[in-house]
């Protein structure tokens, strides 16, 4: 289905003509790494309220061992561009370096500083994963292999998001939250030993060829700046908002100058003019801000709120991820049949009714659980689809491609965390502002309260009548956030809806034409 990419291929180690007999232990090894560099992603969620209690600090604060992870992993389509250049294998291998250094800075932190400093090395190891994996996926199986690969491929990614609260809960009662990083060590280790005796080296691209890091830079600091802004809108003055919203759109159009002028681009401008790849990747970055804010928000209200401890609570979240599963097969035989617009239409509505059903907060689990499987079953029916259209329809390296779509899986988790915690914020806020609630919370400061949330103070530090408060702002904020997501899903179904017509991969338009 996706002959043309390889057949584009300038340099390559291996081809189509040369299919590597190894391909499906390499592809347990690139899934094994994979699941981690997103089991690492979500699993700090679960661990935020116990991290919370050993180091303090504010929601703000907190967020950034998050953020941090996904910001850095902003740099994917830098790994991407570098993986099509200096080796797939290569960049895969050195990423997987990067995350178990990480993971060890992380698991020995004392304080905030060094946890947040060691997610970022992990997500820069992230960085350097997620493009150049999906890429040795993509050149590595013949066309009748490849779509059941990416969807395994896929598979795997979402199933380490979903696990990742149960993994990291059960680890996090067993031997405490730092033993979340430790466990990456032993399968970092075993998996980049795997793929280096699976996985011929490949690459894509002329001789010569340079890597455009003013781009790099630029798009970085753009991301950075506009998700500070996100982080800190409930407490910066206007003039610092406008700093932070304002200088990110300065860069993002500076980073737009820099790609059309530079020889060598990061990102080809000309890949956002097709729109089938405009629709795949607008999905992907949407999909990613849903389901990160719904992990992250619903993670909090499971502990602080009904009490849970960390390892039911990650079990109470695994619904969602069983359904990606299940539902993925249907995404992927539509796929092979070459079926794109619907599968992603119809999962971001989906997606934004399960978002809808999760606004009832202050109910029973069995409220939410039909919201849990309705987010899943989104997630699901269009994530092979979008990442086959993405990496077809380009015009670009696989690198490349593979690049841009998973940075918008990492900037979607950086927004969604940020955005939603936003709004989960002014509306608790709001809730405690309240004239009817002054009594309760008389002599009691803000800034406890969202501590509260957040599980960094215990709910013994306030009265009864000041934790049903609490209890009442995170059901309003968690809400809200909730109908945060649904609009973005609706957006997501539109622009599918609108940019896929008649959406096809550039292997697919070769075989009509026959």
């Amino acid at each position: 289905m996706a002959l043309c990419i390889v057949a584009t291929m300038s340099t390559a180690a291996a081809s189509i003509d040369n299919v590597n007999p190894k391909r499906w232990l390499s592809l347990l090894a690139l899934c094994t790494l994979t699941g981690l560099v997103w089991l690492t992603a979500t699993d700090i969620s679960i661990a935020l309220p116990t991290i919370g209690k050993a180091f303090g600090g504010s929601m703000d604060t907190l967020q950034w061992a998050v953020n941090g992870y996904f910001l850095a992993g902003s740099l994917i389509v830098l790994g991407g561009r570098l993986s099509d250049m200096r080796g797939r294998r290569l960049v895969f291998v050195a990423g997987g370096v990067l995350l178990l250094i990480g993971s060890v800075v992380a698991g020995t932190a004392g304080g905030t500083g060094q946890l947040v400093i060691g997610r970022v090395i992990e997500g820069v190891g992230a960085a350097a994963i997620l493009p150049s994996s999906l890429a040795i996926v993509a050149v590595q199986f013949p066309d009748d292999e490849r779509a059941r690969a990416i969807a395994i491929w896929i598979a795997v990614a979402w199933g380490g998001q979903g696990v990742g609260p149960l993994i990291g809960g059960g680890l996090i009662e067993l031997f405490g939250w730092a033993s979340i990083f430790w466990i990456n060590i032993p399968l970092g280790i075993a998996a980049i030993w795997l793929v280096i005796k699976t996985t011929p080296e490949t690459f894509n691209t002329r001789e010569g060829a340079k890597l455009d890091v003013p781009g790099a830079v630029v798009v970085t600091a753009a991301l950075v700046a506009l998700s500070y802004g996100l982080v800190e809108c409930d407490t910066a003055s206007a003039p610092e908002l406008l700093l932070y919203f304002g200088g990110s759109i300065v860069l993002f159009a500076l980073f737009v100058l820099v790609e059309s002028r530079a020889k060598e681009p990061l990102v080809p401008l000309s890949v956002f003019r097709r729109a089938a790849f405009m629709g795949a990747v607008s999905a992907n970055l949407l999909a990613n801000i849903v389901f990160s804010a719904v992990i992250f928000i619903m993670a909090l209200y499971l502990q602080v709120v009904m009490g849970y401890g960390a390892l039911k609570a990650g079990a109470l979240l695994l619904p969602a991820t069983l359904v990606v599963l299940l539902v993925n097969v249907i995404g992927e035989r539509l796929t092979q049949r070459q079926v794109y617009r619907l599968p992603i239409a119809l999962g971001m509505v989906i997606l934004g009714a399960g978002s809808l059903f999760l606004t009832g907060l202050g109910g029973s689990y069995a409220s939410l659980l039909p919201g849990f499987i309705l987010v899943g079953a989104g997630i699901g029916l269009q994530i092979t689809p979008a990442a086959e259209l993405a990496v077809g329809s380009s015009g670009a390296g696989e690198g490349v491609a593979s690049g841009v779509f998973k940075a918008m899986s990492m900037i979607g988790g950086s927004l969604g965390v940020a955005i939603s915690t936003a709004v989960f914020q002014n509306f608790a806020q709001k809730t405690f502002d309240q004239p009817s609630n002054s009594a309760a919370l008389t002599g009691v400061p803000r800034s406890d309260l969202l501590d509260v949330l957040v599980g960094s103070k215990p709910t013994s530090s306030l009265s009864s009548d000041a934790l049903q408060v609490v209890y009442r702002g995170f059901e309003n904020g968690g809400g809200a956030a909730m109908i945060f997501c649904a609009i973005v899903c609706l957006i997501g179904a539109v622009l599918a809806f609108v940019l896929l017509k008649g959406a096809k991969t550039d292997s697919d338009a070769e075989l009509a034409g026959l």
